[in-house]
């Protein structure tokens, strides 16, 4: 498979020694991820790209390797993949258990296409966004050109020209952090998160503070939160909150202040589990839409406090986790007791049992419909986030 794809893109071997040792590595790295791809046919999409390859991936824009001859590649060893597994079921010994060698053949071809399609777009997002980095390097300071930007300093077109950003088209922002995370390892997962939603163009800025700020350009048929959280995997400390999609020069300012909003609340308020199996109050991925209302109610926290207790009571204190992961759940699910139970894992009649337990607590009847008890539940994180003390008095 080296060998095939020397000769079809000579570029690989002829950009020092160290290009050409990381492109064997990378070779050889896809064989563990192809053998698995192809004996189940599962193929988990942003994460089909051998940390080998994305490494190499990362160094062809300086080293002057085209994408042209990147995409060539997984042609050419794709095609070197097939014809071996073709002639081992033509000449080889082994007979596959259940079908005849043309229907063995035609599965694997279709899972072999699938993986190398899935590869080549992580691949060439990769690719993308190291291109944007080094023709960004020319950029004085591109971290001032974006404070111009957001602050309508400069016009739309201007902004254009020197970010090499679209501003007449649909924004999501975003913020990649994490404590203690190096850029590099941001990068990668923001490179991910631009592929998985089929992003047409991305603008990415470091910030203080181990955080990236981004900006996307989407499609309209870009899949939405719950399925990006299906789909990406976001490595451990490490964090996305996302904007709300909007368009043109208004909407690329709109959608980071919606990002930002979403990183302050998800830190403050939305902590990740601190032991193995615990209930998760947010996962990796936040969206503005998870936190709409601890924004608005932020604003007065004193007061927002005090009406979480008249409405909840102790139901609030940290024993009580479990029985607040249950009503998230069952609102999610619009009330529905089966669908929640289903997603919690556990037996309809355990569930009904915690949520006659939280109506006890509150000393009312639980409704799914009931607003003031669901925003209040909405605002409880942000209660606890802030440290507020209890009030002294209590109603209902």
């Amino acid at each position: 498979m080296f060998r095939a794809c020397v000769e079809a893109v000579p570029s690989f071997v002829i950009n020092g020694p160290e290009v050409e040792r990381a492109f064997r590595r990378a070779c050889s790295s896809f064989l563990s991820f192809v053998s698995r791809a192809v004996s189940t046919g599962e193929i988990t999409h942003g994460a089909v790209l051998p940390p080998e390859a994305e490494h190499l991936t990362r160094r062809l824009p300086a080293a002057g390797i085209k994408l042209v001859d990147l995409v060539l590649t997984y042609d050419v060893a794709g095609n070197e993949l097939l014809d071996a597994f073709g002639k081992e079921l033509r000449a080889g010994s082994w007979r596959p258990e259940g079908c005849d060698r043309a229907d063995m053949l035609s599965v694997v071809m279709g899972r072999l296409f699938r993986f190398r399609q899935a590869a080549l777009s992580q691949a060439m997002a990769v690719y993308r966004q190291e291109q944007e980095l080094l023709r960004r390097c020319e950029i004085p300071d591109i971290r001032e050109t974006v404070r111009q930007a957001l602050t309508g300093e400069l016009g739309e077109a201007e902004a254009e020209r020197r970010l090499g950003y679209r501003m007449d088209t649909r924004h999501v922002g975003f913020v990649v952090w994490g404590s203690g995370a190096p850029e590099a390892a941001l990068r990668q997962v923001a490179a991910r998160l631009c592929s998985q939603l089929r992003a047409g163009a991305d603008l990415t800025v470091p910030s203080d503070g181990h955080a990236l700020h981004g900006w996307l350009s989407l499609p309209d048929n870009a899949p939405g939160v719950d399925v990006l959280r299906a789909r990406l995997s976001v490595p451990e400390g490490i964090r996305i909150s996302l904007g709300m999609p909007h368009h043109g020069g208004n909407g690329f300012r709109i959608t980071h202040r919606e990002a930002l909003e979403t990183q302050s609340l998800a830190d403050r308020a939305m902590p990740q589990p601190t032991r193995p199996g615990a209930p998760a109050e947010a996962c990796s991925i936040v969206s503005f839409r998870d936190v709409v209302a601890l924004v608005f109610a932020s604003r007065d926290v004193e007061l927002a406090s005090h009406f979480v207790r008249c409405q909840l009571g102790s139901l609030v204190e940290p024993r009580h986790s479990v029985l607040r992961e249950t009503l998230r759940v069952w609102f999610e699910e619009l009330g529905s007791p089966t669908r929640a139970a289903r997603r919690l894992n556990v037996h309809v009649n355990t569930l009904v049992k915690r949520l006659n337990r939280a109506a006890e607590i509150v000393d009312r009847p639980l409704h799914a419909g009931d607003f003031a008890f669901r925003f209040a539940f909405e605002l409880s994180r942000i209660h606890h986030g802030n440290g507020v003390s209890e009030p002294h008095e209590r109603g209902r």
